[in-house]
């Protein structure tokens, strides 16, 4: 009964491990971020079970217990000194739990530790690992047909455009779970594939077409680092073949024509770039279009990063904490990043991420995983060949040149994990001498040690509940309040009969769902301003309701704000609130603090402008827009601002300096612009900009409405009125609406 139970409780971690495989094709369309959070909560969910499971069967079988690892111990290494990062984190709670958007956290690397011990441990011989490595493989072969279904248009691509992105919703983590599977697709060619058995050749087969698959879709994905990373690794391959052959002249010739072939390749392509066949192929322009400039805004984040690296001893020794670049972003935010996305919380680059997050010293443990893993590879008396080596080290090397120019994924972690265990299990086994080692090998004999020693019936029968209950409680707290904040979330945003209310009501339970500062908080208090902003917009006859709203948004912004008073973000989202409902005081407050926090921020600086200009403070608000100008006269947006305070304020020279040597006009087709020429009643220069949108779309009917409107302002009826008419000439739909307008024009009232 003994070994029963011992070999469910092996069977049953098995399988929760194989179920990890699965977890890609995940997608909770009920959760908020459903590609990252249906992923990350299966996998938390999966790993707690199987954990202890572990743990119960290490009590009574004493073979499953972790044997000796270098890696073992640098894993553990690496999770408590990010731990220690936590705990002196800018932000300690995101730190630890993360974000809906991101899903990783110290509890995620805590996660991935388990997950690493649990399979180091419990696979130890080539069944169960056979049938992971197979099941990766045929995952990544559901998952590219799924791709193939995108390009063929059964399946939209979720980001837009031509990069497939699969059940992963960013083509990027696709790419780099495609890259894992080329790897260990040739892995698995070379350990069972190679045969003259009828089941060698049916699995040569199998590894064909899955390699194939994976390579068509990281080409789709059109990610440039994946790609390169993949000719590099091959590359790597290819030498390692060449040079550790030892006498071995078909793993030579291998070798040389891996290294040829490559050659030719990137060649022949940098040589035709410029032809028709490469521009008009978007995925080959993309690649194309690869250079030191293209990577000038990394390049630029990566020199904010070295900053906040070197800012003090506390952040060079164990940095930020997880989750905590966006305060370095702010800190040292350069202008010139003013056309790329406006908050960064990653450098783009993994190793750099890591060095911010855990400092040098979780940098360097970071650092000798990889290290680590090249050593037990080529390590003297080791057990791996030439072939193994050469296409580990080759996966290896393609992973890390891939994660210089973006970061990690949950997926990404857990393969990169499996290969370390993996590596870690063959050069554990010193008495392991083939290179795939056989189940039914004898089991080393037990140590007589407490280690080595069953727990007896007694004490296991206590422990055995105790992980249980504590296995159940960790499940709950870990997943259910965020599982339930992610879907409030969705209900929240999403139309419902019952009206507003109900919105609401969704919006307070995810508060009290996210508790006091847990998972997903921030995002349900970002998601609840805007919300509060439409309210007031949409729901002008229910003072009651609205008041009831603004007063619940506004306390729960105030109490982010005063729980996380160094996010510039969080302060600007909530001054920017503040304005829009009207409360300049409380406004100019917040967007003072995240100036200060982030002083070369623009969008900063046109809100603190916006604000004055909408409190009549002209003279201060052209001072605000001025600053944001002279930060990088290059962007449009700046001068444009700029321009339209001069308008504002009566500058009219100003508004001319900035406005006809970039535009050629003084009423170039911008909304700010116009806006302003409204505030300053300079109606000739509205309908100027508004005769042009008509000439330039004649057969829009909203402008020809907008048109109308100027000329309604300026106080042109009759014009105003034969605008109305094209419009309900061009859309019939229009034209209750539009002669409602007309009539009352005509009766003398402003519609």
């Amino acid at each position: 009964m003994k070994m029963n139970t011992n070999a469910l409780l092996r069977w049953g971690i098995i399988g929760g491990i194989l179920l990890v495989f699965f977890v890609p094709l995940f997608v909770a369309n009920t959760l908020y971020f459903p590609f990252i959070t249906g992923k990350g909560f299966a996998f938390r969910i999966l790993i707690e079970i199987v954990f202890a499971l572990w743990l119960i069967l290490i009590l009574r079988d004493p073979s499953a217990r972790p044997k000796k690892s270098l890696l073992l111990y640098l894993v553990g290494a690496f999770l408590l000194s990010i731990g220690i990062s936590v705990i002196f984190s800018a932000n300690p709670d995101k730190s630890f739990w993360s974000n809906f958007e991101r899903m990783e956290g110290w509890i995620g690397i805590a996660h991935l530790a388990a997950y690493f011990t649990v399979l180091f441990s419990t696979f130890a011989s080539e069944k169960p690992w056979k049938i992971l490595w197979n099941t990766t493989i045929g995952v990544s072969v559901l998952e590219a047909c799924y791709g193939i279904l995108q390009l063929m248009g059964v399946f939209p691509i979720n980001q837009g455009g031509v990069r497939v992105d699969g059940t992963f919703g960013n083509a990027t983590y696709l790419a780099v779970y495609m890259l894992f599977g080329v790897f260990m697709t040739l892995l698995a060619f070379v350990w069972w594939g190679r045969g003259q058995t009828a089941k060698s050749r049916s699995a040569a087969l199998f590894y064909a077409i899955a390699l194939i698959l994976e390579l068509i879709i990281i080409f789709y994905t059109a990610t440039r680092g994946t790609i390169l990373g993949l000719v590099g690794g091959l590359l790597i391959a290819g030498i390692i073949f060449l040079l550790f052959s030892k006498g071995n002249k078909n793993l030579r010739a291998w070798g040389i024509g891996a290294i040829v072939t490559i050659l030719i390749v990137v060649g022949g392509f940098f040589f035709l770039k410029n032809t028709s066949f490469v521009q008009g192929n978007e995925v080959l322009t993309r690649i194309a279009g690869i250079s030191l400039s293209e990577g000038s805004t990394r390049f630029t984040i990566w020199g904010m990063a070295w900053k906040g690296f070197v800012e003090s001893p506390k952040t060079a020794l164990i940095g930020w904490g997880q989750e905590s670049f966006n305060y370095i972003f702010n800190k040292y935010y350069q202008p010139s990043l003013y056309a790329q996305e406006p908050w960064f919380d990653r450098a783009h680059n993994e190793f750099i991420d890591w060095l911010v997050a855990g400092g040098a010293v979780g940098f360097l443990l970071y650092l000798s995983l990889f290290a680590t893993a090249l050593w037990y590879l080529f390590r003297p008396g080791g057990v791996f060949s030439a072939i193994e080596q050469g296409l580990f080290t080759g996966l290896l090397g393609a992973y890390a040149f891939h994660d210089m120019f973006v970061f990690d994924n949950l997926m990404s972690y857990v393969l990169f994990f499996t290969v370390l265990a993996y590596i870690a299990y063959r050069s554990q086994a010193a008495q392991r001498a083939s290179p795939m080692p056989h189940a039914g090998a004898p089991a080393p004999a037990v140590k007589s040690s407490v280690w080595h020693a069953p727990l007896s019936p007694e004490l296991s029968a206590i422990a055995t509940p105790a992980i249980v209950v504590v296995m159940a409680v960790v499940l709950y707290f870990v997943n259910v309040p965020g599982i339930a904040t992610a879907s409030d979330i969705i209900q929240g945003i999403t139309s419902h009969p019952e009206g507003a209310q109900a919105n609401f009501d969704y919006f307070k339970k995810a508060v009290r769902s996210a508790g006091n500062r847990g998972l997903g908080l921030q995002e349900v208090h970002e998601q609840l301003t805007q919300f509060a902003f439409q309210v007031k917009r949409l729901t002008a006859g229910d003072q009651a309701f609205q008041s009831a709203v603004a007063a619940f948004a506004e306390s729960e912004m105030a109490a982010q704000a005063a729980a996380t008073p160094n996010d510039a973000r969080i302060r600007e989202f909530f001054g920017t609130y503040l304005m829009q409902v009207g409360k300049i005081d409380d406004a100019r407050r917040e967007l003072l603090a995240a100036h200060t926090l982030s002083p070369d921020k623009q969008q900063i600086l046109f809100d603190l402008g916006s604000l004055e200009a909408n409190a009549g403070n002209l003279d201060a608000a052209l001072a605000w827009f001025k600053q944001a100008y002279d930060l990088a006269p290059a962007f449009d947006t700046a001068r444009l601002m700029y321009a339209a305070g001069a308008i504002r304020a009566g500058d009219r020279s100003l508004a001319s300096s900035l406005l006809l040597p970039r535009f050629g006009t003084m009423t170039p087709d911008d909304n700010t612009i116009l806006a302003a020429y409204l505030a300053a009643r300079d109606y000739q220069s509205v309908l100027s900009i508004l005769k042009a949108r008509v000439d330039a779309g004649p057969g829009d009917y909203n402008a020809h409405v907008n048109l109308a409107a100027g000329y309604l302002q300026s106080g042109d009826k009759v014009d105003a009125i034969a605008e109305l008419q094209k419009a309900i000439e061009l859309n019939s739909s229009f034209q209750a609406q539009g002669q409602g307008f007309i009539d009352q024009i005509r009766a003398g009232k402003l519609p």
